[in-house]
């Protein structure tokens, strides 16, 4: 049975955590574009595969232990909703620090285009195009 765009995206988190650069790469398009969560303060937008580099390292500069566990995914043709929980320890402070976010992810012929993290997983839900109530299931 051929792999799923969701079974893609689940091995590239999976990548992310074990440092396989490679696999990662070969999931994104060339020309990704990346979008942090729009209220956190200097949001930034990100494209390719130095893009997500820089945005990392934005996130590992500031917390130790940092990393991203999805726990579920939501598919609306070429979108996908992954609800994400980000933790990590902030390295000046040493307090650890535990959220869910939402990523919205579009896929086209098996490769990411585009990421936009949410705060608020309705709003990933609503862009996506998925019902409200989808996160009930």
């Amino acid at each position: 049975m051929p792999e799923s765009d969701a079974d893609r995206l689940r091995g590239a988190y999976e990548a992310l955590e074990r440092g396989d650069d490679e696999s990662i790469r070969r999931f994104l398009h060339p020309k990704v574009e990346l979008y942090d969560r729009p209220e956190i303060p200097d949001a930034g937008s990100y494209v390719g595969w130095e893009g997500l580099l820089l945005s990392m390292r934005a996130s590992r500069d500031s917390f130790a232990d940092f990393r991203f566990t999805p726990e579920r995914f939501f598919q609306r043709g070429d979108d996908i909703v992954v609800v994400v929980l980000m933790t990590g320890r902030g390295k000046a402070s040493g307090v650890p620090v535990e959220e869910r976010i939402a990523h919205h992810w579009t896929i086209r012929d098996g490769r990411a285009v585009k990421l936009q993290a949410y705060t608020e997983l309705a709003d990933a839900l609503e862009a996506a195009g998925l019902p409200p109530d989808s996160a009930d299931d």
